[in-house]
């Protein structure tokens, strides 16, 4: 993938106030995606590399609707007079993985609903194939 105007990715390490996280936002070809990596303790440098050599490129990304940018000084402005401030791309995110997760559901339901009739029906077989002997 050539890196132009339509094809970037941008990477940001935050506290999100437990967790440090890293918010993972990418644009191909004008379509937009978001990642999000928990890391847990505070990463250190080493740490940082590991991840980013080995584990960067596995990270699911979810597509979103809409561009938005992410502004970590307004937000620790805020912060810092109210409680409550989340950048608009994790909500965008958070919308993005609740789609995803219940589009997966519905697809592993349909596919257990087909097997179970796929059994149910090799099950008459086998009883109707003992009778006819």
């Amino acid at each position: 993938m050539k890196i132009t105007e339509k094809n970037y990715t941008i990477t940001t390490i935050y506290f999100d106030g437990q967790f440090w996280c890293a918010l993972i936002e990418q644009n191909r070809d004008g379509q937009n995606y978001a990642g999000r990596y928990v890391f847990g303790a505070e990463p250190t440098n080493p740490r940082l590399l590991h991840w980013m050599i080995h584990e960067f490129a596995f990270i699911p990304l979810l597509p979103l609707k809409e561009k938005t940018k992410i502004r970590f000084k307004k937000l620790a402005k805020n912060n810092a007079k109210k409680e409550s401030g989340i950048p608009k791309s994790l909500v965008a995110f958070s919308k993005a993985q609740k789609k995803f997760a219940e589009e997966r559901k519905s697809q592993n339901k349909k596919q257990k609903k087909i097997e179970k009739q796929e059994q149910y029906l090799a099950k008459k077989l086998k009883i109707k194939g003992l009778k006819g002997k």
